[in-house]
């Protein structure tokens, strides 16, 4: 009986544990795209993700996989870590009930066309364990030229 009682407390704790505030990231599909700067060879990756939760984010990453064999031609790579200006892996939070935006720039070769990069890039965002936190793929691309 004692046992049985015991297994119960066991049993309430970690049920009233689990149903607590969860975590919740997710992109802004609506207002995360690709710029494609066709005048000055500059592709840019800009997302926004929202925090729907009431807890602040720990330390967040993102990463950006590539999914064209074109990009993955330019870039020389797959997957391109969002990083600060000494290469390290750029660490952000979020703030409950908030929003936060990445803008990653870079110089190409070649001109890449709205069909190419539509769909081309999965931002992945992940905690400092390496799990992901959430994906998407960026739907919406612009095209500018002076």
């Amino acid at each position: 009986m004692r046992f049985f009682k015991v297994f119960l407390l066991f049993t309430a704790l970690i049920g009233m544990a689990s149903c607590g505030p969860q975590l919740e990231i997710q992109g802004d599909i609506e207002q995360s795209h690709i710029i494609m700067d066709e005048d000055r060879n500059l592709l840019t990756f800009y997302v926004r993700l929202e925090n729907t939760s009431n807890l602040t984010s720990p330390n967040l990453f993102a990463k950006f996989e590539l999914l064209s064999d074109e990009l993955v031609e330019e870039f020389g790579q797959e997957t391109i870590v969002f990083v600060n200006e000494s290469q390290i892996p750029e660490a952000f939070k979020i703030n409950a009930n908030s929003g936060y935006f990445i803008g990653e720039s870079f110089d190409v070769e070649q001109t890449f066309s709205e069909e190419e990069l539509s769909d081309a890039v999965e931002v992945v965002i992940f905690d400092e364990a390496g799990d992901d936190i959430t994906r998407f793929t960026i739907t919406k691309v612009e095209m500018e030229t002076n």
